[in-house]
C-alpha cells in the first residue's frame, strides 16, 4: 500500500462513519463524485472492496471494518503528533477541536466566546451532535474535547466534573399542572410525553427517572431537536424531560414552566471529557483549565434562575 495517501484514509474514516459518501463529502467539503473516486482508488490499493451498498447507504465489508481500525490508529497518531508538535512551538497558538452534545450548545458557545478573548491566537472548530456521535467523534481522534453529561464507559478517557447539569419536566405555561405543587410521579402516566431521540444523553437519563418511578407515560412524538421540542411543548402538545439549561428565555419569558415533580430536578454533571492516552494540543489544555476553573461559574451567570436542591 506504497500509493495509500491520507486524504483517502480521512475520507474513507468519514464514509464509515457516517455510512455515506453523500454525508461524507459534505462533512468534508468535496463533492460526491470526488469522495467514490478517492474510496475507488483506495479499494484498489488495498485490494479488496471496502464497502458494499445497501439502498442508499453503505456499509463496511469484512475487510473494511478491518481496514477501519488501521485507518483510525493513523488519524488519531497523526493528531496526536500535530498536538506535540504544537506544545514544541508554543503555547497559545494552533486549533482546537470540541465536540458538544446538542444540550451544551445554549450555553458553552458562550464560554467559548470567552475563552477566546482570552487567547485570540487560538481557531476553535465546533462539533454539535447528540451523545453516541460524539462519542464516536472523541474515539477516532476527530475532536480533542467533547462536553457532555455522561462520558463514555467503553473507552479509555479522562473525565472531568465542571459543573451541574439539572434536567426536569416541562409544560406550556396553561397546562393544567403548571401551577401545582409536589406532583407525585405516577400523574404523568396520564400525559403525552414528547421526548428526546435514542441515543440522546437525556433520553437516557429520562428513562431512569421513569424506570425508577415504575411509571410509563405514553412517548406521543420522539425528536432529535430541542428547539422543536419546545415548540411542540409551547403549543400544547405534551410535556417533555429537559436539560434545563436548554430552556432558560422560554422560563424567563413565561413561555414555559418547569413542573414540580417529585425528585427532580435530576441533577447530572457536565463533563469535559478527553482520551487518557492522548497528549493533548496547548490549546486543548488551556481550554480544559479554563473549564475546570471557571465553567460552574459562567453557567450559574447565564442561568441565574436555576437553584436545584434536589438530589
Amino acid at each position: 500500500m506504497k500509493n495509500l495517501t491520507l486524504r483517502q484514509v480521512r475520507i474513507f474514516a468519514s464514509a464509515a462513519r457516517q455510512s455515506s459518501f453523500a454525508r461524507a463529502a459534505e462533512e468534508l467539503h468535496l463533492t460526491a463524485p470526488a469522495v467514490s473516486m478517492q474510496i475507488k482508488e483506495l479499494e484498489a490499493e488495498v485490494g479488496s472492496p471496502l464497502f458494499e451498498r445497501v439502498g442508499r447507504r453503505v456499509e463496511l465489508t469484512s475487510a473494511g471494518e478491518y481496514f477501519l481500525v488501521f485507518a483510525r490508529r493513523m488519524l488519531s497518531t497523526l493528531t496526536e503528533a500535530e498536538s506535540v508538535m504544537g506544545r514544541l512551538r508554543g503555547t497559545q497558538r494552533g486549533v482546537l477541536k470540541i465536540g458538544l452534545v446538542s444540550t451544551a450548545k445554549y450555553s458553552i458557545p458562550r464560554m467559548l466566546g470567552l475563552f477566546r478573548e482570552e487567547h485570540p491566537g487560538i481557531q476553535i472548530q465546533i462539533e454539535v451532535c447528540n451523545r453516541e456521535e460524539l462519542v464516536e467523534l472523541l474515539r477516532d481522534g476527530a475532536i480533542d474535547l467533547a462536553v457532555m453529561g455522561r462520558p463514555p464507559k467503553h473507552l479509555d478517557t479522562r473525565a472531568e466534573v465542571f459543573a451541574q447539569h439539572p434536567h426536569a419536566f416541562i409544560a406550556a405555561a396553561k397546562h393544567r399542572l403548571a401551577k401545582s405543587s409536589a406532583i407525585p410521579a405516577s400523574i404523568l402516566n396520564s400525559e403525552e410525553l414528547i421526548s428526546r431521540e435514542q441515543g440522546s444523553g437525556t433520553r437516557v437519563i429520562m428513562e431512569s427517572f421513569l424506570a425508577q418511578h415504575r411509571i410509563s407515560p405514553p412517548i406521543t412524538m420522539e425528536m432529535s431537536s430541542n428547539e422543536t421540542i419546545k415548540q411542540a411543548v409551547i403549543a400544547g402538545l405534551g410535556i417533555s424531560f429537559v436539560s434545563l439549561h436548554t430552556v432558560g428565555l422560554e422560563l424567563e419569558h413565561g413561555q414555559l414552566v418547569v413542573l414540580d415533580v417529585e425528585d427532580t430536578p435530576v441533577l447530572r454533571a457536565w463533563h469535559v471529557v478527553a482520551l487518557a492516552q492522548r497528549h493533548l494540543s496547548a490549546a486543548a489544555e488551556a481550554f480544559r483549565y479554563f473549564m475546570l476553573e471557571r465553567g460552574a461559574q459562567l453557567l450559574a451567570a447565564q442561568f441565574p434562575n436555576l437553584h436545584p436542591t434536589s438530589t
